[in-house]
């Protein structure tokens, strides 16, 4: 079965790096992109992906105030974040229900750095 995945960045380069990382080496099917969190919520409740990510800091509304918003409503979502922040707001959406983190800078020309993605990628997602 094909996994589904919603990639939301305020980032056009971060969006196309994740994209071609989930098509290419995890297998996935992109069926949707977002830039903030207010399309976050809205293509969560459209395309109900077996995966999101979504940036911590987007405009308009960022990626806490969206996964709280998601969960609340489905709370079975796969939602990882992808951050440059660390500390206390991660902690939080942890607590909150994401699935996992992965931080910034993205870097996958790093075959160890592919390797911890994939595993958090499965264990939110898995196959």
């Amino acid at each position: 079965m094909e996994r589904t995945v919603v990639i939301v960045d305020d980032s056009q380069f971060i969006v196309d790096m994740l994209s071609g990382v989930f098509t290419d080496k995890l297998g996935f099917r992109v069926v949707a992109t977002g830039t903030n969190g207010i399309q976050a919520v809205a293509l969560y409740k459209q395309h109900r992906p077996n995966l999101m990510t979504i940036d911590f800091t987007m405009p308009v509304k960022d990626g806490k105030a969206a996964l709280k918003e998601i969960l609340a409503e489905h709370p079975e979502a796969h939602i990882l974040i992808v951050t440059s922040q660390m500390g206390p707001q991660i902690v939080e959406c942890l607590k909150l229900g994401a699935a996992g983190y992965v931080e910034k800078p993205l870097e996958f020309d790093n075959p160890q750095y592919v390797e911890e993605f994939t595993a958090i990628v499965n264990g939110a997602a898995p196959p």
